[in-house]
């Protein structure tokens, strides 16, 4: 039997919150994936299928581990965080969330260049997919020197804390957390910010040039709207970001032993930046939602056997087959 304390009702909220998340990030996936390897779209695409990999990786682990350990108080097959589970846990996370913090630095960096610089020949399909077979190799280094090279300590999956936590031995100070994790994030932060800044600064001095030349209140409203949507686009992946890690800094210094049920803002703000690519997406790309109505349009057409309505066709329109009762059956697309 579960005792419905405030623990488990935090376990469940998290729980609600991460199967959210994966839905919507499982939602996103398919048509990312299109765009960047069957449509070859932009290379910004195959930056954001990875992102979006870690991404279900870790609300994956948020769903089906961390929130059920909460609720039921228990870490699964073994007595306590030194075990197998919780160790092999954090080891997934810790991988998951170094490849994700250097994938938002080359992303940002991407960005930069392309809308600041305007070198889009930079951040060409090849050079992007030799990046990557850097920084997954590199960020497996990482994990292991976390999680496995020093003998103070190692990150796990903490159902006492509703979050995460470093197992350390007393007298030992934590190197991961000062020469692999505080660095890195720290990093992450500093450079997104500084690039998402100077986007939507150039953004902005770009429609103040042009607003001369707008001749119409449509118009103006139109790269008023553009411009908003590259400035929430831009700014709310590194927000939630910077959240999720400066929480997991912060409250154990702040709250100490005395409020641990605040320690669920840590593994809801990690679920949220799991999320936030994905619902960035969905909110502000037509490309995504194109493609993934196209999909839905697919699997509908297959269902039904309808006559009426014929395949999708490659940029994500359907054609719709109009039957005249004089004339032959013509094909028009939409």
């Amino acid at each position: 039997m579960v005792a419905w304390t405030l623990k488990t009702f935090l376990g469940c909220g998290l729980g609600l919150l991460s199967l959210a998340g994966l839905i919507v990030n499982l939602m996103v996936v398919i048509p990312v994936f299109r765009l960047a390897f069957v449509q070859n779209k932009s290379p910004i695409y195959v930056i954001s299928f990875i992102n979006i990999a870690t991404d279900i990786v870790n609300v994956l682990m948020s769903t089906f581990y961390l929130a059920p350990s909460i609720i039921f108080e228990t870490y699964f097959f073994t007595e306590d965080k030194t075990g197998t589970i919780p160790k092999l846990m954090g080891s997934t996370f810790m991988f998951c969330w170094y490849l994700g913090s250097m994938t938002q630095i080359v992303m940002a960096v991407n960005r930069f260049i392309v809308i600041c610089l305007r070198r889009s020949d930079l951040f060409n399909r090849s050079n992007i997919c030799k990046i990557f077979c850097i920084l997954i190799p590199l960020s497996a280094f990482l994990m292991y020197m976390a999680q496995y090279g020093t003998p103070c300590c190692f990150f796990v999956f903490d159902h006492v804390v509703l979050s995460y936590s470093y197992y350390q031995i007393e007298g030992l100070d934590n190197y991961p957390n000062m020469f692999i994790d505080l660095p890195l994030n720290t990093a992450t932060s500093v450079i997104a910010t500084f690039c998402y800044a100077m986007i939507v600064w150039t953004v902005r001095q770009s429609t103040k040039g042009i607003a001369a030349s707008l001749t119409t209140q449509h118009n103006r409203k139109s790269r008023k709207n553009r411009e908003v949507t590259y400035a929430m686009q831009f700014c709310f992946i590194s927000m939630f970001y910077t959240f999720s890690w400066i929480t997991f800094r912060v409250f154990p210094v702040a709250i100490g032993n005395r409020g641990l049920e605040w320690f669920i803002c840590i593994s809801a703000g990690v679920t949220i930046n799991s999320s936030a690519n994905a619902l960035v997406y969905l909110i502000s790309n037509q490309e995504v939602m194109r493609n993934l109505k196209s999909s839905g349009l697919s699997i509908f057409t297959r269902a039904s056997n309808s006559s009426d309505v014929g395949n999708n066709s490659t940029d994500g329109h359907s054609v719709v087959r109009h039957s005249h009762n004089t004339t032959t059956n013509t094909a028009s697309k939409y």
